[in-house]
């Protein structure tokens, strides 16, 4: 090889190198896929050969390009994937449970997480919203108290109203009905503590009796269960055993009313009656849910 071919071959080598490293850079800013060095690599180990092949690649994907297809929306640059993982992150604050973002999340983050629950139907949700009054960053603590104030200021006026029908005839089955069902959510609702919880208990009692005397059929497992916890909460634990004892009776064929006498029955120490309802519960014809099972499963390790 003369002179002119090794300089020749010297500066299409020194080209070669200096196109694939561009290529490297400038592919690899816009995509930060792996096969860019790959490539890259490629095109310096395999001098014109390589670079022809993938120009000649390039061109062809050109040519032969599809317009039903919208390439741009479909590609995935360094803009749109930032905006996509600004989305995600958004959007998993927003799923993520609220007793864990209060714990050891930042401060925005527990605000942002306090705005999207309180877009949201926190009725039920009451527990979480008094548990973010007690947060140390003063604006999360503010937003719930707002919230707070504002669901038990509608509850109030809806209670009011049913009050009224209710007080207007006492045996009708419907009012007693609607305005029972309004004290039940906001008991379930984990938001009343102290007096609050106390008054609401004994108005749930007292609707339950009513229903009790007049529509004794219309009476569910849930309000059973209910009862018996909120009697036994306000120190009337003999009556929570009457209650428990009475759903078993009227509805033997429930998965609650067994857990209902078993609750009060272990409240109250009765270990052989406890143990009498456990037996009686597993060799019933009930179809245990998952809760039932994992009680039963739990005394019978015992």
């Amino acid at each position: 090889m003369d002179f002119n071919s090794e300089t020749f071959v010297f500066w299409v080598i020194i080209i070669n190198t200096i196109i694939a490293m561009l290529y490297m850079a400038v592919m690899w800013i816009k995509t930060r896929l792996p096969y860019v060095l790959q490539r890259g690599v490629i095109m310096i180990l395999c001098p014109v050969t390589s670079v022809c092949c993938y120009f000649f690649s390039y061109l062809l994907g050109l040519i032969c390009k599809n317009n039903d297809v919208d390439y741009e929306n479909l590609s995935m640059d360094k803009t749109k994937k930032e905006f996509l993982e600004n989305v995600d992150r958004e959007r998993e604050m927003e799923v993520l449970p609220l007793e864990e973002v209060l714990t050891v999340s930042v401060a925005k983050d527990r605000r942002r997480a306090m705005l999207n629950m309180l877009k949201m139907d926190i009725s039920e949700k009451l527990n979480l919203v008094r548990k973010a009054v007690e947060n140390e960053d003063s604006e999360t603590s503010h937003y719930a108290a707002s919230a707070l104030t504002d669901i038990f200021n509608k509850f109030t006026l809806q209670l009011n109203e049913l009050q009224v029908k209710y007080d207007d005839d006492r045996s009708n089955q419907q009012a007693n009905v609607e305005f029972l069902d309004a004290v039940l959510r906001i008991l379930n609702s984990g938001g009343l503590i102290g007096v609050e919880e106390t008054k609401y208990d004994y108005i749930y009692i007292n609707l339950m009796e009513n229903l009790e005397k007049f529509h004794p059929d219309s009476i569910t497992e849930s309000y059973y269960a209910m009862m018996v916890k909120v009697l036994e909460k306000v120190g009337k634990a003999k009556e929570a055993e009457e209650w428990a004892e009475l759903s078993l009776k009227r509805q033997p064929n429930s998965e609650q009313s067994y857990l209902n006498v078993m609750y009060i029955k272990y409240v109250l120490g009765k270990e052989e009656e406890f143990e009498e309802a456990l037996k009686k519960l597993t060799k019933s014809s009930v179809s245990l849910s998952q809760k039932g099972l994992d009680i039963v499963r739990f005394w019978l390790a015992k």
